[in-house]
């Protein structure tokens, strides 16, 4: 299977050698390229979230110690928020990366640069060829 990385930092390439098999990826490159940048996307708003959530959990911990249980309240409500948000998030990132893996199936791999185009064996390139040819009478 083709590399999502391979694939955004080459789309051009992967499009044209592809062709060369008789298939016309564009629509697939340009699908698989938009599923990667959403997931990619989600994903950081996701550890964003994350990463507040682990801040506000420290900051409740302060504020408990300091005796200001009101702030402390306010900030568990916003974790509780969080929480709901970011289980959203996975689930939409999950659901992204299993659309992304089902596109990524649909790619064959690249054929060598050495490959002629053509749609039948008679247009292959013999690149090499040992022994001798056994002749049939």
């Amino acid at each position: 299977m083709l590399q999502i990385a391979f694939i955004r930092e080459n789309q051009e390439k992967v499009i044209q050698a592809l062709a060369k098999r008789n298939l016309d990826a564009k629509t697939t490159v340009e699908e698989v390229v938009e599923l990667d940048e959403r997931r990619r996307a989600t994903q950081v708003e996701l550890d964003n979230i994350l990463a507040e959530s682990n801040k506000l959990s420290k900051d409740i911990g302060e504020m408990m110690k300091a005796g200001e249980k009101a702030k402390a309240a306010i900030l568990k409500e916003k974790t509780v928020s969080n929480k709901e948000k970011s289980k959203k998030l996975a689930e939409t990132a999950d659901a992204i990366a299993a659309e992304l893996t089902e596109k990524l199936y649909t790619l064959p791999n690249l054929p060598a640069d050495i490959v002629p185009e053509g749609k039948t064996p008679e247009e292959n390139l013999n690149v090499f060829e040992a022994g001798e040819k056994i002749r049939h009478h």
